[in-house]
């Protein structure tokens, strides 16, 4: 295979490498850890070329929107997150993955459960009783995994699961060439195949068609369920460059990452944050629910071994009514703060675009 010559510079914060074609030069933000800094030497290294690559069909602005709106969108996001993040820094870096493909075969059985029988010899001592069927099946099918062919890096755990929960189509992909990687940071292999296969692959593989056998039963309670899984014979994966957009912030002295796929098949995906004084305030009413509804089972409980009958119906019938009313007072109150929160987000994000 051939090779591949470019320059390096690393973080001297986390050492996450920033390649490129071409020399690098001034200041620069680390795309793993938002580290800035200021690029002084370049080191010169050849590794080996990858065999295709996936184009970047999305652009930085697309980028950053999505990351905006998932931001504006989650419950309990402080209100000036956006201001704590560096957009500018977003960096377009092609990762090396390996695609493996091939064809699977699983089999599988369970135990479904079925409409509830009667038993009993008369009609008046029946009793309703719980059957589950046993059912078996095979289900077959092609797979595409991806799979990072690096680590090392600060982010590497996190950019690894991202890469092995995405949707891949192969139909974007094409030869490669250098200058595919003209004004784009890449990452190099430090994986094998094989390596990369037992420790990442192998695991995808099976939580994937173990969820598409799972899928036959979307309204089945089962139980028992086994599977046994026979697969094409391992061939080399091919190395491809993967695009994917990257951003990192700091939150409570936490590093935090902001991933989305440069094809813009899969949408973003981020670390969830919480403001914990915003869910404080939204959640405090269900605490007291708690509470309410200790006092509507115990209260008639106590009139009825007082023997107050009456009393306890009447008991029950009023604290259930306290209950319910409380409940939805305390979802309302929720959704209006989170509302509230929301619009806040909003007007930050706005008077910080």
């Amino acid at each position: 295979m051939n090779s591949l010559e470019y320059y390096r510079v690393e973080c001297p914060k986390c050492h996450g490498p920033l390649n490129s074609t071409a020399p690098l030069s001034g200041g620069t933000a680390c795309p793993f850890c938002g580290t800035v800094y200021h690029i002084t030497a370049n080191m010169t290294k050849e590794a080996e070329m990858p065999e295709q690559i996936v184009p970047f069909f999305t652009l930085s602005d697309d980028f950053v929107q999505s990351a905006r709106e998932m931001l504006l969108n989650e419950e309990y996001a402080p209100a000036h997150i956006s201001g704590l993040i560096s957009f500018k820094s977003a960096k377009g870096v092609y990762l090396p993955v390996y695609l493996y493909e091939g064809k699977y075969e699983c089999s599988w059985s369970c135990e479904v459960k079925q409409a509830a029988a009667d038993a009993g010899e008369r009609k008046d001592t029946a009793r309703r009783v719980t059957v589950y069927h046993p059912q078996n099946g095979v289900s077959k099918g092609e797979y595409a995994i991806v799979c990072l062919a690096c680590d090392g890096i600060d982010s590497g755990k996190k950019l690894a699961e991202y890469v092995r929960g995405l949707d891949f189509s192969g139909d974007s992909i094409k030869p490669f060439l250098p200058d595919d990687l003209n004004d784009r940071f890449f990452l190099t292999r430090n994986r094998d195949s094989q390596y990369t296969w037992e420790k990442q692959g192998k695991d995808t593989l099976n939580n994937t068609i173990r969820k598409n056998a799972l899928m036959q039963f979307p309204d089945n309670e089962i139980k028992n369920f086994k599977y046994h899984i026979t697969s094409d014979p391992l061939s080399e994966g091919r190395l491809i460059y993967f695009p994917i957009w990257m951003v990192n912030y700091l939150y409570d002295g936490e590093s935090h990452h902001i991933f989305m796929d440069g094809t813009g098949r899969n949408g973003v995906k981020g670390t969830t944050l919480i403001d914990r004084a915003l869910k404080e305030k939204a959640e405090n009413p269900f605490k007291i629910l708690k509470y309410i509804a200790v006092a509507a089972i115990v209260i008639p409980l106590l009139m009825l071994l007082a023997g107050w009958y009456l009393q306890a119906i009447i008991a029950l019938l009023a604290m259930g009514l306290v209950f319910f009313g409380y409940r939805n007072y305390a979802r309302r109150h929720k959704d209006r703060v989170i509302r509230k929160a929301r619009k806040e987000r909003e007007k930050f994000l706005i008077r910080n675009s």
